[in-house]
């Protein structure tokens, strides 16, 4: 007995053992497998226990073992979260799950896998931390984590060497503070990614460390202060990328982080001289990076740069002659500086594929193209791979933001060879431009763009402008706003077949056209206008089927237009404008169904506007003034303004104007009613001396512009802008809001009450009475509200009128039957959770702003956005108010002159706390409105009081981004119907509209080309 007592605890002991052992490495890819929950291709359906792991796909074993050595499950659609019991594969060295859609934390027990080599996690859903010791593991070569949610600082242990990690990646995530100087430590390392972060502070000079680095590039961070000259110990660099404004990361990925953040790297002084000196160094990227000073003035022999990207700085001085050094540059940018003084003759800029020295004030003749030869070693396609190829690192660098057809350094049959010269001081006769023989000598065809705008240039010009145009695709150039000569003949290089685009506008181009204009097949774009063209419009012109822009407005041209012009199918611009054409428009360009613009005035045109237009379906502009045309108006689809027709006495009346003109008597009635004109007109008259009487005494009496004012106010005149109705005045607005009746009361706000008023029959207005205490600065007040009165957008609520008294103003705009969006918001109806809706609405909203920040003379900061000032029609179009009432109100004596205009929860922290009025403050309140949108909760929601005062919705979001939970944010509903991806992309935009820093917050225009972005 007692033997058997000894066995079953034996057995009991072993099975208790057994426990303790790891599991297999079947059974930890099988939790693998369990912990993904959409699996797009059925790919791991071979993974079950009746076959070996071995054979499993993306999985490869040691040789002659069942140990995994490489996991590779990369761009397979793959949704879930990775395991962590992925940390008992003790012999995994490669692990590759990139180009999926894992979510959750990355585990930590990842980073003690002992033979983990290449770890690539990049373009997923990760949030949270970079584990601990991660970047300090021993073993690990290649670390890539891009294109994530990964937030929080890069954690480099001080005592690690990180002795084999070669290539570091971290781009496009959430990381946070500084770059480590213990980062230094990695002494091995040649690629050193970590563009695209939120990363603050300076570069620190222990990089110069890292005696092996290639490729550096910190660009779009938050980062200040001096560049280090330190880096320039690192001799073996070949590419530094500081700043970048180019968007390469963006791929339509759900984890990726993408262009809108923007570059928001400001550098102080200008790039240290001993980076220049490198002798390795290839590529130079820093544009817009707030750099000062001037380009070194030597330069080495030994110079190895072939790209260079300095543009939209504060560079002065002069390009430096001994830039001619560089013997394979072939891209160079130096645009939107403050350069002066010659163009150097050694700087051999025709062999280059990229040359932009646009918009600066550089003098003199164009240096001379020479005879089209150049050095073979300046000819690059592509650059040297050299600093690309990293041993044993398995990862692509075709990301980088200088590799890109529009860089010249990937070349493909849509790439373009640039050469800017515009916007200078450029002066003396046009060179003529040879294209060098070695960059064309490529059985490729590319396109070339000559851009020599907007200089001093002046003379006649070659017949042959561009050489060696049979070996390019297509040509484009543009000679505008100079002081060009000589015979059109001579310029339009019709030699040239390839010319695709010819702007040579606003120069002394005389002469008429070259029949053998006919011949230019592949011509789209013909510019010539404010010149000193004469003779009649070619024929010709209806054979270049490829025409898309025909401007010739403001010329001396005679003559007919030709029929021919209707058999122009992709027409969509034909200028014609201030010359001297007669006959009738034809009826023939009714064929040219794409026209979207068509100016025609100021000519000699006569008969009818021909009845086809009402057929082109596209016109939306369109001027026919100021000539002798006749006859009755087309229904045009869009309808023209009267403006645009004026001018013909024979022409019908316009139908604005018909309901204040009377009709046309009949001729046998003719004289009766002449002579019934005559006596209106004579009453009439009488009437206006009568009434000039008082008026004058008036006048007298009051003449100081206060006191008409005040009689104004006595009358209570309600000023009104366009298509208001006859009925918009002051008895009225009062009668119809009953007296500003709380039972009219539609809305409040920081500006005052809003009021529903149905002044006749079925037509509503808004009637915002401003909380205002003793009013003065009228005539700033009236400046003010007139500008607000002409601003007119899709998404904007119409201002109609005003009234202003001493003690009360209001404003009257068009009614909205939808409600605000506050109400929407917490609506339970369900449309407030469907993704289009949402997107509709929020890029009314962006739209709107976008045009108040760029396109309103001056522009116009909000101040106040929050969802009660969001509007809605009964299609749910939004519509955004009050704007311009911050400023309209600082000329009165109100809140808005002392306290911070807007509304607590949706107020920018710098905005608070500094009242600095910046258009970033808007942003800001915009992202928070979006997440309200997006969760369905409030901005200081009552659910939010768990987790102290002043806890609100930003502050949440935060910090479920922070723990890896930001499902949570968005409404059951709306995180169920999906589009996820969109959804996801959609907070990411609003954290970064709601980010802390002013800086690092996008701008309007980047708001709204991510919102385009998540709709494709």
């Amino acid at each position: 007995m007692a033997f058997l007592w000894f066995l079953l605890f034996s057995f009991s002991f072993s099975l208790s053992k057994s426990a303790t052992v790891p599991d297999s490495d079947s059974a930890i890819l099988l939790s693998f497998k369990n912990s993904i929950f959409h699996d797009p291709l059925n790919l791991l359906s071979s993974w079950n226990p009746s076959t070996t792991h071995c054979s499993w796909l993306g999985v490869k074993c040691a040789n002659s073992s069942d140990k995994v050595t490489a996991l590779s499950l990369a761009q397979n659609g793959f949704s879930g979260e990775i395991p962590a019991s992925i940390g008992g594969l003790k012999f995994l060295e490669v692990l590759e799950l990139q180009g999926n859609n894992f979510s959750g934390q990355i585990p930590s027990q990842i980073s003690s896998l002992p033979s983990l080599m290449f770890l690539n996690l990049s373009f997923n859903s990760l949030s949270g931390y970079i584990p601990d010791n991660l970047i300090g593991n021993s073993n690990l070569k290649v670390i890539d984590l891009s294109n994530n949610l990964l937030s929080g600082r890069i954690s480099v242990d001080n005592s690690s060497t990180c002795e084999f990690l070669t290539h570091l990646k971290l781009s496009n995530n959430y990381l946070v503070d500084n770059i480590p100087s213990e980062i230094g430590n990695c002494k091995n390392l040649r690629t050193l990614l970590l563009d695209g972060n939120i990363l603050e502070g300076m570069i620190p000079a222990e990089i110069g460390q890292i005696t092996e680095l290639r490729v550096l590039d910190v660009s779009r961070n938050s980062l200040t202060d001096e560049i280090p000259k330190e880096i320039a110990n690192c001799k073996k660099l070949s590419a530094l990328v500081l700043t970048n404004l180019v968007d390469f990361a963006s791929d339509g990925k759900t984890g990726s982080m993408d262009s809108f953040r923007g570059e928001f790297n400001a550098f102080d002084k200008g790039v240290p001289f001993e980076l220049f000196m490198l002798p390795s160094l290839q590529v130079l990227w820093a544009p817009r990076a707030n750099f000062v000073g001037g380009l070194p003035a030597k330069w080495s022999q030994f110079c190895s740069l072939r790209v260079l990207n300095l543009g939209q700085n504060y560079l002065d001085g002069v390009v430096p002659e001994d830039i001619g050094m560089c013997k394979n540059l072939t891209f160079l940018d130096l645009s939107s500086n403050n350069l002066l003084g010659y163009l150097p003759w050694k700087l051999h800029f025709p062999c280059m594929t990229y040359f932009n020295v646009s918009k600066n004030n550089i003098t003199g003749n164009i240096p001379g193209y020479g005879n089209g030869s150049c050095d073979g070693s300046m000819i690059s396609y592509e650059l040297d791979s050299g600093f690309l190829d990293i041993e044993d690192t398995q990862v692509a660098y075709t990301n980088l933001p200088f590799w890109g057809s529009k860089m010249g350094l990937m070349m493909n049959e849509d790439f373009t060879i640039v050469h800017d010269l515009s916007w200078n001081k450029f002066t003396g006769p046009l060179p003529m431009f040879y294209i060098g023989d070695q960059l064309l000598a490529s059985n490729r065809k590319f396109s070339y763009s000559l851009l020599l705008n907007n200089n001093m240039l002046n003379g006649s010009t070659h017949r042959e402008l561009i050489s060696g145009c049979n070996k390019l695709q297509n040509v484009s150039v543009n000679l505008s706003a100079n002081q060009i000569g000589g015979e059109m003949q001579d310029l339009l290089s019709l030699d040239c077949l390839q010319l695709a685009k010819f702007e040579a506008a606003y120069n002394q181009i005389e002469g008429s056209m070259d029949p053998g204009i006919g011949n230019l097949m592949m011509l789209q774009l013909l510019d010539l206008r404010g010149n000193r063209l004469s003779g009649s419009l070619l024929d010709q012109l209806g054979e270049l089927k490829n025409l898309t822009w025909i401007l010739l407005g403001g010329n001396n041209i005679t003559g007919e237009i030709p029929s021919q012009l209707g058999q122009l199918a992709s027409l969509k611009v034909l200028d014609l404008s201030h010359n001297s054409l007669t006959g009738s428009i034809p009826a023939s360009l009714t064929n040219a169904t794409k026209l979207e613009t068509l100016l025609l005035d100021h000519n000699q045109l006569s008969g009818e506007i021909p009845s086809s237009f009402s057929l082109l379906t596209q016109l939306t502009v369109l001027d026919l003034s100021f000539n002798d045309l006749s006859g009755p108006i087309p229904n045009f689809q869009h309808q023209p303004n009267c403006s645009a027709l004026e001018g013909n006495k024979h022409l019908s009346l316009c139908v604005s104007s018909a309901a204040v003109q009377p009709p046309q008597a009949p001729p046998k009635f003719q004289h009766k009613r002449n002579f019934k004109t005559f006596i209106i007109a004579a009453v009439t008259s009488a009437s206006i001396l009568l009434c000039m009487v008082p008026v004058v005494v008036f006048i007298c009496q009051f003449r100081r512009r206060k006191f008409r004012t005040v009689g104004a106010q006595k009358r209570k005149v309600v000023v009104t802008f366009a298509d208001a109705p006859n009925e918009l005045n002051y008895d009225n607005v009062v009668r119809a809001t009953g007296n500003f009746s709380i039972r009219n009361l539609i809305g409040t706000g920081g500006f005052g009450s809003t009021y529903r008023a149905e002044l006749v029959p079925g037509y509503h207005v808004a009637v915002k009475r401003l909380s205002i205490g003793k009013f003065q600065g009228i005539q700033q007040f009236d400046a003010e509200i007139r500008t607000l009165g002409r601003i007119r957008h899709k998404s904007l609520v119409t201002l109609i009128g005003y009234y202003v008294g001493e003690n009360e103003m209001f404003l009257i705009y068009n009614y909205l039957s939808g409600g605000n969006l506050e109400s929407f918001i917490h609506d339970k109806s369900g449309k407030n959770v469907q993704w289009s809706v949402i997107y509709k609405i929020i890029m009314d909203i962006a739209q709107a702003l976008a045009y108040l920040h760029y396109s309103c003379v001056p522009r116009i900061v909000h101040r106040d956005i929050k969802p009660s000032n969001i509007l809605l029609d009964e299609n749910l179009n939004a519509f955004l108010s009050d704007f311009g009432l911050a400023r309209l109100l600082e000329v009165s004596e109100t809140h808005a002159t002392t306290d911070v205009a807007g509304t607590f929860g949706y107020v920018a922290p710098e905005y608070a706390t500094t009242c600095r009025v910046s258009d970033k403050a808007d942003v800001y309140s915009y992202g928070v409105v979006l997440l309200e949108l997006l969760s369905g909760k409030k901005s200081l929601d009552p659910s939010f009081s768990d987790y102290g005062n002043g806890f609100n919705i930003v502050e949440w979001t935060k910090l479920l981004i922070k723990e890896g939970r930001p499902s949570e944010l968005f409404s059951a509903e709306l995180w169920e119907t999906g589009p996820k991806e969109n959804l996801l992309g959609m907070l990411r935009l609003a954290s970064a509209c709601t980010a802390e820093t002013l800086s690092v917050r996008p701008t309007m225009k980047q708001v709204l080309e991510k919102l385009k972005q998540l709709k494709s």
